[in-house]
């Protein structure tokens, strides 16, 4: 049996100083592991991994628009207007009379104060304590947020629009006083009809306003100068016809002045402090 053989060619076998050595690419690892690929940017420099620096947190504050008592009260009254509007517009066609007239005699064929006008003119009013009570809740809110440490807002409301009615009880009261101390009944009834005219104008100039303010918050330190502005210009309209009224006499303008400061300026001081003395205790 022979044996098996393998014939190698000694030029078929190359030497071993011959042959090249290729070193690896990578000793340590794939580029994309150790971020030395220069297209994979490292995750360090990535903006994922940024980490913003903040900025102080403000408190939140909540709008009226977002309370569903608040906004029922301010629907039910643009409703109650509406609905009484339909047979008490005679009313509406008298406020410019009402404002500025001084008529002693009315028209014997006219039929004034019927219930339908006086209904109208309630809910007039009642509109005007309404807007008053939203603007001043949102004034506050804005103005003087640490007195508000409740999240209730429909109270603050609340609040607001019962303060507002009393105060125009009260002046309604203070005018009856007035004009039964200092002149005759017609002069009173004349008196009293322009106050209450001069309230259901400030109800109707002060609805966009205050719808404004709930739609766009933001815009509060412009509509507030505003309100401020309407107010005063219904004011001056009644205190206008309430001195054509009282003003006899040269004497008559130390009566006028002590009206002024006792009427017009010391109750809505009055007015501020207690508003925000109950803010503070919810």
């Amino acid at each position: 049996m022979k044996t098996d053989s393998i014939n190698i060619n000694n030029d078929s076998v190359a030497s071993v100083d011959s042959i090249t050595y290729h070193a690896p690419a990578y000793l340590a690892g794939f580029g994309n592991d150790n971020y030395q690929d220069s297209v994979v940017e490292p995750m360090s420099h990535s903006s994922i991994l940024t980490v913003p620096d903040g900025e102080n947190s403000q408190t939140y504050a909540i709008n009226p628009l977002h309370d569903t008592g608040t906004m029922l009260l301010f629907l039910l009254s643009i409703f109650f207007v509406t609905i009484c509007y339909r047979n008490g517009y005679k009313y509406v066609s008298d406020l410019n009379k009402n404002l500025f007239s001084l008529k002693k005699r009315q028209n014997i064929f006219e039929d004034h104060n019927n219930i339908n006008e006086i209904l109208l003119e309630i809910s007039l009013i009642a509109n005007t304590c309404i807007m008053q009570g939203i603007i001043l809740e949102c004034a506050i809110a804005h103005y003087y947020p640490s007195v508000m440490f409740s999240t209730n807002i429909f109270g603050y409301i609340l609040c607001s629009i019962g303060s507002m009615a009393v105060f125009y009880l009260l002046q309604f009261l203070i005018y009856n006083i007035l004009g039964f101390t200092f002149t005759n009944k017609v002069n009173k009834q004349l008196l009293l009809k322009g106050f209450n005219a001069s309230q259901a104008v400030l109800g109707l100039f002060l609805l966009p306003i205050v719808i404004l303010m709930l739609v766009y918050p933001h815009l509060i330190d412009w509509l507030i100068p505003i309100f401020f502005s309407v107010y005063i210009l219904c004011r001056l309209v009644f205190i206008f016809k309430g001195i054509r009224i009282f003003f006899n006499n040269y004497y008559s303008f130390l009566l006028i002045i002590l009206y002024l400061c006792s009427v017009e300026i010391v109750p809505i001081k009055l007015l501020y402090n207690g508003i925000i003395y109950l803010f503070s205790l919810f």
